[in-house]
């Protein structure tokens, strides 16, 4: 995979670095008072580099807060080379990071690997599961806001989704906003073992209401999008939760569920196996 590093301005103050690894995208907004970073990248030994990055663009950035959008290790693990950094996240990733971070760890230990779809080597996996863990020192509900001197950055929680923790991150004197993994550009949606299919599109419709023809998107993985691309995401992750809900309503076992083709889903059905797991468990109450 052919990924650009570095960080590209898309909009006043407001920076995008995208790494072949996990083909994950950073944020960076600076401000008078300092600078906000927005994931980190997914070991100690990635978030230096993204402190690198930062230098090189001015040795005179403090980066006085990180942001996670969600739990995940890609976006979290290089937390810890920000020590002087507030991280801040919602309520459900303070009470999942460490339970999250040790599954992954321990996923890579039983298969490290590599993943060359993914852009990873087994290099990169020993780095995660080298990695010190640092957690958020901030938590929140529903909305918090930074305060950068001359300018605010929001953190907005809707709901479920990708994960039960995903927040928008929404700089609005420029109309950016970060989805993380609510939305993805290089590839479809990523409906994991903690997603949340029925929630999801209602959750990206709320975020939806913040962004006009102008928005820039910044997905977690993959190129920049317009609210187009947002809306045409939302509209077949909703086509999901309604084949989701339709199978469970006529009685359709799990199993016959994973395989029943239907013209309708947007996804190919091994994508999908997660979603429908999830959403049956989801409907029963016991996800």
């Amino acid at each position: 995979m052919a990924v650009p590093t570095g960080f590209v301005e898309v909009a006043d103050r407001v920076l995008v670095a995208r790494y072949p690894q996990w083909d994950v995208n950073v944020g960076l907004v600076l401000g008078r008072d300092g600078a906000v970073v927005i994931d980190t990248r997914a070991s100690s030994r990635q978030g230096d580099e993204v402190r690198g990055d930062i230098r090189a663009l001015a040795r005179d950035i403090v980066v006085r807060h990180v942001v996670s959008t969600h739990v995940h290790f890609d976006h979290t693990f290089g937390n810890s080379a920000f020590g002087s950094a507030t991280v801040h996240a919602h309520d459900n990733v303070g009470r999942t990071f460490v339970s999250d971070a040790e599954r992954i760890k321990a996923e890579f230990r039983a298969d490290p690997g590599d993943g060359p779809e993914y852009g990873y080597t087994a290099s990169d996996a020993a780095d995660v599961l080298a990695t010190a863990l640092r957690g958020p020192d901030c938590t929140f509900g529903k909305g918090a806001t930074i305060d950068l001197g001359d300018r605010v950055v929001t953190l907005a929680y809707a709901g479920r989704g990708h994960t039960d923790g995903d927040i928008a991150v929404h700089v609005p004197d420029t109309d950016v906003m970060f989805l993380g993994d609510l939305i993805e550009q290089s590839a479809p949606p990523s409906f994991g073992g903690d997603c949340w299919p029925l929630d999801w599109a209602d959750t990206l419709g709320s975020h939806l209401n913040w962004l006009g023809p102008a928005s820039v998107v910044v997905p977690g993985h993959g190129q920049c999008v317009d609210v187009e691309f947002v809306e045409r995401q939302r509209d077949e992750i909703s086509v999901v939760a309604t084949v989701i809900r339709e199978r469970i309503t006529a009685g359709m076992p799990l199993e016959q569920a994973l395989v029943e083709p239907d013209a309708r889903l947007p996804y190919r059905p091994d994508w999908l196996e997660s979603a429908f797991r999830r959403g049956f468990a989801q409907y029963a109450g016991t996800p």
